[in-house]
């Protein structure tokens, strides 16, 4: 039952199969591969307390393999289980922790300490450095954002601030290139189709874009957003959400229409497809990432979807990605460096971690772009 449930992608069967074939009482190796599955199709279900106790099931009986455990340390990670991840990391006995901003490990530093030293990776360590832009306003967002940050890196022996340009290290903080999707590789010489790429954060502001687009339909235009796919007219097409299709989309875009956050700006950068930033509302870091970003030749920054900013942007120079894609380049040697120096071993050969030297062909950021914002 269970593999014929597997084979037909039907969940609701899956589970069923999966918790009678526990009822039978299988070996306990056997009991904590079902208990991890129900765990992981619970999670995904968001029923969270079901998904707990296969979790606390899975521990009990799971088997001493590196593979399992991890992968029951993530579910325990994603599910805020401290005590029982605290468990299952005793057993695993990691060289080191690499943690990707997630609050349960800083909060489990604080609380219980780790024999395990610690390497926490995410953009927001930027927001500490003396070189990153924060802004003026929203204190409440501001405060909790870098209360937030200094819980994740508490304890942690090295603090990788992904960036979007090289700068010198920080106390603990070593600013670290974009870690970005290894599928762009693939596209960096996909030619230009001429088209504006959106990704529409909100549907309702779907005819807001409708409207630009009649008054424009010279102008092909490529939306994604949670709605139905269909095609307005032949110059304007809504597409679903999906993150492949919108990086190949991005690719051969002229130019992209984006909210500020680090990651899809720096996918952009790479590709040297230029971008309109409109920051999510109210989103603090998101402001600041677009006034960082723009400092160093992203594309402009916007309160509001304003095609017409983006094309006076595009009858501008075309930007040059080389000098960001050799900053990214570096991430690897940067970043696995901190990782080999935190376990206590000589750190990898070439540009390693936290060297703190620029380069004169890396984006810097120029503060007379910054002033008076």
């Amino acid at each position: 039952l269970t593999r014929l449930a597997e084979r037909a992608g039907n969940s609701d069967a899956l589970v069923r199969a999966l918790e009678r074939e526990a009822e039978l009482e299988p070996p306990p190796e056997r009991l904590g591969e079902i208990g991890l599955e129900l765990c992981d199709l619970y999670r995904r279900r968001d029923e969270l307390e079901s998904a707990r106790a296969w979790a606390r099931r899975a521990a009990e009986t799971a088997a001493p393999d590196h593979g399992v455990l991890e992968r029951l340390a993530r579910l325990q990670e994603d599910l805020g289980c401290e005590d029982e991840l605290c468990q299952t990391l005793d057993r695993l006995e990691p060289d080191v922790v690499v943690n990707f901003y997630e609050g349960l490990m800083g909060l489990h530093a604080v609380l219980r300490g780790t024999d395990a030293p610690v390497v926490a990776v995410g953009h927001q360590f930027m927001t500490d450095h003396p070189e990153y832009p924060l802004l003026p306003g929203q204190p409440l967002q501001r405060v909790a954002m870098q209360g937030y940050t200094a819980l994740v890196g508490s304890g942690a022996a090295s603090r990788l601030a992904l960036s979007f340009y090289d700068a010198p290290d920080h106390g603990a903080t070593r600013v670290t290139p974009p870690l970005l999707r290894p599928q762009l590789a693939a596209l960096a010489d996909v030619p230009c189709d001429g088209s504006i790429l959106v990704y529409l954060m909100e549907p309702a502001m779907a005819p807001q874009l409708v409207a630009w687009s009649d008054r424009h339909p010279e102008v092909r235009v490529h939306t994604f957003a949670a709605m139905a796919p269909h095609a307005h007219s032949p110059s304007l097409t809504f597409h679903g959400l999906s993150g492949t299709a919108f990086l190949q989309r991005m690719a051969a875009a002229r130019g992209v229409v984006c909210t500020a956050g680090f990651e899809t700006v720096s996918e952009a950068m790479w590709l040297g497809t230029p971008a309109l930033m409109v920051p999510t509302p109210g989103h603090y870091e998101q402001r600041c990432n677009a006034v960082d970003a723009e400092a160093v030749g992203a594309g402009v920054r916007s309160a509001v979807l304003d095609l017409d900013t983006l094309l006076a942007l595009l009858d501008g120079p075309a930007p040059d990605p080389t000098s960001f894609r050799a900053w990214v380049a570096k991430a690897e040697a940067r970043a696995v460096g901190a990782i080999e120096e935190a376990a206590g071993r000589s750190p990898v050969g070439g540009d390693g971690a936290g060297d703190g030297q620029r380069t004169a062909d890396v984006p810097t950021v120029r503060p007379a772009r910054r002033s008076g914002v």
